[in-house]
């Protein structure tokens, strides 16, 4: 099954996105880099149990503790949730989606800069 086809809780998140930053660790290391308040060891435990279920992680087991690692790289889920979000809210139209963040954030006249410049490479490929 594809990562579209899959989602994370918030806290399924949280553990992904600490273990992309270290590439692997235990639940000790995940737990050292948690935000306060952090979690009880046994629910880090069970966020990665239900990582591996899902296909998000995997362990190797050295000696006592399992060591995790992450099985989808961040961008390819980064991209799976920001199509979903494409999808579900704005029909599918990137346009639509920019004109919708830009009336919601007040732009910096550098993001704007780089709006245009991200713009003129796209049209520079085709």
């Amino acid at each position: 099954m594809s990562v579209k086809a899959k989602s994370l809780t918030k806290g399924e998140e949280d553990v992904m996105k600490i273990l992309w930053t270290l590439g692997k660790g235990t639940v000790n290391d995940i737990l050292e880099h948690c935000t306060e308040p952090k979690p009880k060891y046994t629910t880090v435990a069970t966020f990665l149990k239900l990582l591996e279920d899902k296909g998000f992680a995997g362990h190797t087991s050295t000696g006592k503790s399992n060591m995790y690692y992450p099985v989808i790289e961040r961008k390819e889920y980064a991209g799976s949730v920001a199509g979903n979000m494409l999808d579900s809210f704005f029909g599918g139209s990137l346009i639509q989606m920019l004109s919708f963040f830009s009336s919601e954030k007040k732009l910096s006249s550098q993001e704007k800069q780089d709006l245009l410049r991200l713009a003129q490479e796209i049209i520079d490929k085709e």
